[in-house]
């Protein structure tokens, strides 16, 4: 076998001197050079891994060391070793990082698992801790999410107590007969900037607006609003929204075990509610759960398309994307969908 120029340092000093490594037919691995003839067999010699044409190092069972430039020299010394996985998995490496195509495979690669946790992984892992977060977090999540939105931007509602009275029992009677929905509340408040508009907080509370309900027509309308708002508690779409957004603290809570440390999630979520779009797959469960509710109670499915028209007709023009905390995206697919399924 050829010999490889090295450099070989004895671990005592930072001095090194030039040697030559040979590989002898009983595959004992000689260090030769000035005042220097040593020899370990192959099997106690262990190379750093191949990275790039970066130089090597062969340390020796007695902590000395030699470091080289011939990587091509190295690896056929350790060729019979191959088959051992703690061999195979460096040589594997380098041969990617020296072909373009395994490169850019292993960037393919890389990206497409890194855009399925974004679009998959991380969802899930959202949607499992929303289940099982304790109630308690859950309530003050909800509690100061109202309290943000009240200091910045909504204001008392400004509806006859009887008024707000009549809509809360309305929707006392919707969540009767859904179990887990008995402690849920409805919160009126005027909506100022955001308008006629409805959203679900965590912990069963559902804020209307007055405008919203100084647009409806009918008071299945707002029957069908509700719904939706309750459709959205029931899959626990803003505590996932609001973990999907805080990422950190969600695999920190996955990987340990302690949905209580979700408690710091308290002081981030109103910000983030401030800035809630819903996905359109959120928008389509709490529409399934609404329109589901409307067949089963005999209200036409007309109800719930005729409030998104006036309420996406009330939005300037071009904003068929949500809008400033508005939980409605893309009005006019969802207005269309609902009509489609209205039974004759």
């Amino acid at each position: 076998m050829n010999a490889i120029g090295a450099r070989y340092f004895d671990g005592k000093s930072s001095s090194g001197r030039e040697v030559t490594l040979v590989l002898d037919a009983q595959r004992v691995l000689r260090v030769r050079g000035e005042g220097i003839d040593l020899g370990w067999p192959i099997e106690e010699v262990r190379a750093s891994d191949r990275i790039g044409s970066s130089r090597r190092h062969l340390s020796f069972p007695d902590g000395s060391q030699c470091e080289t430039g011939d990587n091509d020299g190295v690896d056929r010394m350790f060729a019979a070793q191959e088959a051992d996985a703690s061999f195979l998995l460096p040589r594997l490496l380098h041969r990617w990082e020296s072909g373009l195509r395994y490169a850019l495979a292993a960037v393919a690669i890389t990206v497409a698992a890194a855009a399925a946790a974004i679009f998959w992984g991380i969802p899930a892992l959202a949607k499992q801790v929303a289940f099982a977060l304790p109630a308690a977090t859950e309530t003050l999540i909800g509690r100061d999410a109202l309290a943000a939105l009240d200091r910045f931007v909504l204001a008392p509602s400004r509806l006859p107590a009887e008024r707000q009275g009549a809509l809360r029992k309305l929707l006392s009677g919707m969540t009767a007969d859904i179990k887990g929905a008995a402690g849920y509340r409805l919160e009126m408040r005027a909506g100022g900037r955001v308008g006629a508009n409805a959203l679900a907080l965590p912990a069963g509370i559902i804020v209307v607006t007055d405008e919203l309900v100084a647009l409806s027509q009918d008071e299945r309308e707002l029957e069908a609003v509700l719904a939706h708002e309750i459709g959205h508690l029931r899959q626990r779409h803003i505590l996932r929204h609001v973990l999907q957004d805080s990422v950190t603290a969600l695999l920190v809570a996955v990987t340990v075990g302690d949905l209580t440390s979700l408690t710091s999630l308290a002081a981030a979520a109103p910000t983030l509610l401030l800035q809630a779009k819903f996905s359109r797959d959120f928008e389509r469960e709490a529409d399934d759960f609404a329109l589901a509710y409307l067949a089963r109670r005999g209200i036409p499915q007309e109800m719930f398309a005729a409030i998104l028209q006036r309420m996406e007709d009330k939005r300037p023009a071009g904003t068929d994307a949500a809008d400033f905390l508005s939980s409605h995206p893309a009005t006019r697919e969802r207005i269309e969908r609902a009509r489609k399924q209205q039974k004759p």
